[in-house]
């Protein structure tokens, strides 16, 4: 309530363009929440005498050092079923990777060519992956397929989760096969 009343004056001030002008010295608080750092200027108002219309108010955003920020892979996490179609149209360095059990294909089908090894078994399974190739993984809802991506990227794959798994896929009437 203090600040809506403080902020309420100094617009005020400045729509009356008085001749006083409220400037902020802000020392600074230094704060670290995980991985993140910030600065955060601590408020302090001192009036002091001006012969302009300045807007009596000026301050300044918390500082975020690019050094503390975790540096992000180009490509993206997830993508829909439409744009892994499309990556899967468009590029023949596409492996897509089915992390569900084999009983779940009767009951769904599988996207063509696909490459199944269930995510219980993905981890051993590393060194029959291709790095250079991108890896589009999916599962039945996208929740196995989130933990595979995690996995594949932390050991230098260029993976990428499909949203919704194989019941996206369907919902988006793209095709499946059963075998």
């Amino acid at each position: 309530m203090k600040n809506k009343s403080l902020s309420i004056v100094l617009v005020s001030l400045a729509f009356l363009a008085c001749s006083k002008t409220i400037t902020i010295q802000e020392p600074i608080n230094t704060y670290e929440a995980g991985t993140i750092s910030y600065e955060e200027p601590v408020n302090s108002y001192e009036i002091v005498n001006s012969s302009s219309a300045e807007v009596p108010y000026i301050r300044q955003e918390p500082v975020v050092s690019p050094t503390s920020v975790p540096v992000i892979q180009q490509e993206p996490f997830n993508i829909s079923p439409l744009e892994a179609f499309d990556k899967i149209q468009e590029n023949l360095d596409v492996l897509v990777l089915d992390v569900r059990n084999p009983n779940e294909i009767p009951q769904d089908g599988k996207i063509a060519n696909s490459v199944m090894i269930p995510l219980p078994y993905l981890a051993q399974k590393l060194n029959h992956l291709d790095k250079s190739k991108t890896i589009i993984v999916y599962c039945h809802t996208g929740n196995r397929s989130v933990e595979a991506t995690k996995l594949l990227r932390s050991h230098g794959f260029n993976a990428i989760n499909m949203r919704g798994g194989i019941q996206a896929w369907k919902r988006a009437h793209l095709g499946v096969v059963w075998k």
